[in-house]
Parts: structure tokens; sequence; C-alpha cells
């Protein structure tokens, strides 16, 4: 069964930005290939949701694709998110929201080595 995708509407109700629909689908592309292998036993729904938040985390990866997290009328003054580097999905709130959608715990595990044992 192929992994359910979003579709760029929904993952434009997350994402800000000022992206076109071909780069948002092409990031919606990557986010499935990254996370095919976790999501393959999940329903289509669940799937298609972790796939939105991997998208989401993707995007806030980007210098365009940071969140504005507060700003101030008065003297006008805006901060920006700024995603942790080497936290993996735990370094946005979307990647966060992702690994809480994966009841496996197989995403907190992507991209981390694999311990091996050799015998001497």
């Amino acid at each position: 069964m192929a992994t359910q995708k979003p579709t760029v509407a929904v993952v434009r109700l997350i994402v800000e930005g000022d992206f076109s629909d071909i780069q948002v689908q092409s990031v919606i592309d990557d986010a499935a290939l990254m996370v095919e292998a976790c999501v393959a036993n999940y329903s289509a729904d669940r799937q298609s949701a972790i796939i939105r938040w991997v998208t989401a985390h993707l995007f806030s990866m980007m210098p365009e694709g940071r969140f504005v997290t507060s700003s101030k009328l008065g003297d006008a003054s805006e901060s920006y998110s700024a995603p942790k580097l080497g936290d993996s999905l735990a370094g946005s709130p979307f990647g966060q929201q992702a690994l809480m959608l994966d009841t496996s715990g197989c995403l907190a595990r992507i991209g981390r080595a694999i311990a091996t044992v050799e015998k001497v």
C-alpha cells in the first residue's frame, strides 16, 4: 500500500511563507520518503498527519520558513523561531508533533547511528 500523503492545501494550514505549490509538494514528497518505513503500518490518516508535521518541520529549518513567535507594535519588534539543529525532529514544535503521533518511536531513531558490537 502506498504511503498516504497530505495535500498541499492541508500543509499550507500550518506552514506560513510564500512557497509555490510545487515547492510545497516537493517537500511533502521528501518528508514521505524520509518517514515511509516508520509509518507503513499506520492508518492512512495517521500517515498523512505525520507527513504533514514532518513537512512543516522541514520548512521550519529553512531561513524563509521560520515563524513568528512574538511581535510588538510599539517600536516594531518581532521574534522568530530558531530550530535547534542536531536535535532532529525534536528541534521544532512541528517535529515534536510528528514524534507524538508516532506511537512506535521509530521517528525518534531516524538519522541516528546504529550501534554494532564486534568480537575481537
